[in-house]
């Protein structure tokens, strides 16, 4: 094969490659306000990760947001990192780590690396760590701030 054959072999390889790999995400969705209160067996509980996952959304991943002491929180994107979600149906799933004493894990400044000692365990039950497909939240066009949700460690 001659120089010139194999420079031109080489440079559509190159071209489907760069074509082939851009993109893929979709385009960006709209966001709306998504916040509200959540009880475990009827009480508030701090440090509650609560993520909703997308049940009919093409682009979106989801979001999450961590509950504070009276139980309230609000949902952060996962793909755009902004406040919000895009409008559609989604199932909420739980989780809440802490120490093995049961105590949060201290709050970590910008590039500070954890305390490898530290092990965090997860303190929710499995059923509440999966997509429960019976339970589903609806975020309407002007979202929703006043989600009321609630769970129990009883199965």
């Amino acid at each position: 094969m001659s120089l010139r054959n194999l420079l031109f072999v080489a440079g559509l390889i190159l071209a489907c490659f760069v074509v082939g790999c851009g993109g893929g995400a979709g385009p960006v969705e709209a966001l709306v306000p998504v916040g509200g209160t959540l009880l475990v067996d009827g009480e508030p509980l701090d440090g509650v990760t609560v993520t909703l996952v997308p049940t009919d959304s093409k682009n979106s991943r989801g979001g999450s947001g961590t509950t504070d002491a009276s139980g309230a929180f609000t949902i952060t994107d996962l793909d755009q990192n902004l406040l919000g979600l895009p409008v559609g149906k989604y199932n909420p799933i739980y989780s809440r780590m802490r120490l093995e004493d049961g105590s949060a894990a201290p709050k970590l400044e910008a590039g500070q690396e954890p305390d490898p000692g530290q092990i965090q365990v997860e303190t929710l039950p499995q059923h509440l760590q999966t997509p429960d497909t019976n339970v589903s939240v609806e975020i309407p066009q002007d979202g929703n701030t006043k989600l009321e949700l609630e769970i129990s460690l009883k199965k």
